[in-house]
């Protein structure tokens, strides 16, 4: 089973809490309970309180809701974030 982590996700119009899944080097899946102006969009990611992770968010066709993204960081975080994270 793959951990669900709690953060905020932080874009120039706007701030939301969001559930993480599937953390992965290179990014990660993302609920989002309001995604009002967090598509297509250049982010700052906070994984709990370690960040912020500059990154860009895509909206998915998983759910039509429009609810779950996919997340793509500007740079891959580092196996010691990944290992704190995913233990």
């Amino acid at each position: 089973m793959t951990a669900i982590l709690y953060g905020e996700c932080v874009s120039a119009r706007d701030t939301a809490t969001v559930r993480i899944w599937a953390l992965a080097n290179e990014g990660c899946d993302l609920e989002i309970d309001t995604p009002t102006g967090m598509f297509d969009s250049d982010v700052a990611l906070w994984i709990g309180a370690v960040g912020p992770f500059a990154a860009t968010i895509t909206q998915t066709p998983i759910e039509p809701s429009a609810r779950r993204v996919a997340v793509r960081f500007k740079e891959p975080l580092d196996g010691r974030i990944l290992q704190h994270f995913n233990a």
